[in-house]
């Protein structure tokens, strides 16, 4: 029997190890294998550092730390040497075709204030539409008794009568641990983040229908339409969403003097013409005749500012968003102008509440998402705005700047959103999101002075804290010497004073507040409504009452609450004590 045959010279060369060396993965899948596992430990610590910092870059840190995850782990897979080519080609195939799996079954609902997009399931909205009651449902347990014809509650403005966020209404009960509210009727709405103004049985808000911004009057007890007017326009925002985000005000002109007041009849015993003032997210003011509807004057801001829409969302790029303040007999909305056009800019403008007829314009500042505040600041009435990079005092009857403070933002961009509020006799507090938290600020007028040169008032920083009172789409309420805000998305309690925080209580997201009849109620960011312990930060009871995004501000008046998002209105019933 013949030995084996001699190996011949090429396989001699062939060395032994040689499959172990064709299985073992590059440098090159190496490297990206410790890069894919460096980021995955990276998104939880990365989110948790900033945290407190800013939900919103934490979720942004998150999310990028999340696709270079993804990235570094399919290069550390395609470049292994003993990966099948069908498993390389499928680790960039199988992520798009289960994303689109997902969307095939789910729709996009937008973003949420801290810029997560959320979902729903396909279909689930119009299931919803259809099983929710729209005519009132009036419940037949309820102990509440049927307000009267008249219904006199009013809540006139943004934030309420005062419009400082506080609410007295002694016919609506936060007890709810004894008793919820009950619904009494909800309907479809268009799309907007408006509030409501509710006077003479009348619930007031704006929305987006098709290319029209629409003003619309409600029934307050039964929710059916009672008047509607509309102006040509849309702005839509894929981040910021779509229509107005204005609340409009109700005030009442005398027929005879045209003058402001504060009632139904005039100090001379004439008869009053209760008016709805409204500014769209296109910058058309209109003031309405509020139980027809009927256009009494209207004025384009864009025109007045000499740019259009175009140049206008460049610059404010979230929408016009300056709920209306009457003072005296005028309507002051901010007025602004283009990126480019800083000379001619101009941050608010006076209107006389009769004739639509401009009384002044003042300031140079670009406008931001506040809207102007009357306050008494060291004893002197004012108006306080709260602009594009700082926040002026503007003399009442001409407009003229008395102060300003520095206060950072880009309008398109981290933008300010949040009203002034007064702490005390000379003291404002100042809040925002973005990681730029709080400030206080001391206002002085100028001491008496014999020469005849004019001394400017002051303003002062008392403290500044990135870390409290992070308020992006809310605004703080001091009430009984706290200050109240959802920071960030967490309700939150601080001393104004020194800026030190009291208690921090749940989160519940980008939503708004109010402080009614000392407690807290907060309409959270996913449509809950919450009554709230005040001293303590603790939830009392909580409803469900909308689905998806809420930012809209609620308003109460009797024992009627009303909240609303881009899609619906709910009225709630208070029980009777």
């Amino acid at each position: 029997m013949n030995p084996d045959p001699a190996p011949s010279e090429s396989q001699e060369q062939v060395p032994k190890n040689a499959n172990v060396r064709r299985h073992r993965p590059n440098r090159m899948s190496f490297i990206c294998s410790i890069l894919a596992f460096a980021m995955i430990v990276l998104v939880p610590v990365v989110r948790g550092a900033m945290e407190d910092v800013d939900r919103q870059y934490a979720n942004f840190a998150g999310i990028a730390f999340g696709l270079l995850a993804l990235l570094f782990a399919q290069l550390a897979i395609a470049s292994h040497g003993s990966v099948h080519w069908l498993l390389k080609i499928g680790v960039f195939v199988l992520p798009p075709v289960l994303l689109l799996g997902f969307l095939a079954n789910y729709e996009f609902a937008g973003f949420n204030g801290e810029v997560w997009p959320t979902f729903r399931p396909r279909g689930d909205s119009a299931r919803a539409k259809k099983d929710r009651n729209i005519v009132p449902t009036w419940p037949e347990q309820s102990t509440t008794v049927a307000p009267s014809p008249q219904l006199p509650y009013r809540f006139s403005q943004f934030l309420g009568n005062q419009r400082n966020g506080v609410v007295d209404e002694n016919e609506f009960s936060m007890l709810w641990d004894q008793k919820l509210p009950a619904i009494a009727w909800r309907r479809e709405i268009g799309e907007g983040w408006s509030g409501f103004a509710i006077a003479n049985g009348l619930a007031i808000t704006l929305f987006q229908r098709e290319d029209k911004e629409i003003v619309a009057a409600l029934n307050l007890k039964t929710g059916e339409t009672v008047w509607e007017q509309s102006v040509p326009g849309r702005h839509a925002n894929a981040l910021g969403g779509i229509g107005p985000r204005s609340t409009p005000t109700i005030a009442s002109i005398s027929s005879s003097s045209r003058e402001a007041v504060s009632g139904n009849v005039d100090t001379d015993g004439s008869q009053s013409r209760e008016v709805v003032i409204a500014q769209t997210a296109l910058g058309m003011v209109l003031c309405l005749d509020a139980r027809s509807g009927e256009v009494i004057w209207n004025l384009n801001l864009l025109e007045r500012a000499s740019i259009d829409q175009v140049e206008a969302e460049k610059a404010v790029i979230w929408g016009r968003s300056g709920s209306p303040l009457i003072v005296d007999d005028m309507v002051v909305v901010p007025l602004g102008g283009g990126k480019e056009s800083a000379s001619a800019m101009r941050s608010l403008i006076a209107l006389d509440i009769a004739t639509g007829e401009e009384r002044w314009v003042g300031g140079k500042a670009q406008i931001s998402y506040a809207s102007p505040a009357l306050l008494t600041l060291d004893g002197v009435r004012q108006i306080v705005s709260v602009n594009e990079g700082n926040v002026t005092g503007h003399d009442i009857a001409t407009g003229e700047v008395l102060w300003e403070s520095a206060w950072p933002s880009k309008s398109d961009g981290d933008a300010c959103a949040s009203q002034p509020v007064q702490v005390d006799s000379n003291r404002i507090l100042l809040g925002k999101g973005y990681a730029q938290g709080s400030k206080l600020i001391l206002v002085q007028k100028p001491e008496e002075s014999d020469s005849n040169q004019q001394t400017r008032w002051q303003s002062y920083d008392q403290w500044a804290d990135t870390r409290t009172l992070k308020t992006k789409f809310t605004n703080a309420i001091v009430f009984e010497g706290k200050a109240y805000a959802l920071s960030d998305g967490i309700l939150e309690c601080v001393d104004p004073a020194d800026g030190v925080r009291v208690w921090r209580g749940k989160r519940y997201g980008q939503g708004q507040i109010l402080v009614v009849n000392g407690a807290i109620l907060v309409s959270a960011e996913d449509g809950r409504v919450v009554s709230v312990d005040r001293e303590s930060g603790k939830p009392i009871a909580e409803m469900q009452v909308l689905e998806g995004i809420t930012w809209n501000t609620p308003a109460i008046a009797g024992p009627f609450l009303l909240v609303r998002n881009a899609s619906e209105v709910v009225c709630l019933l208070s029980p009777k004590d």
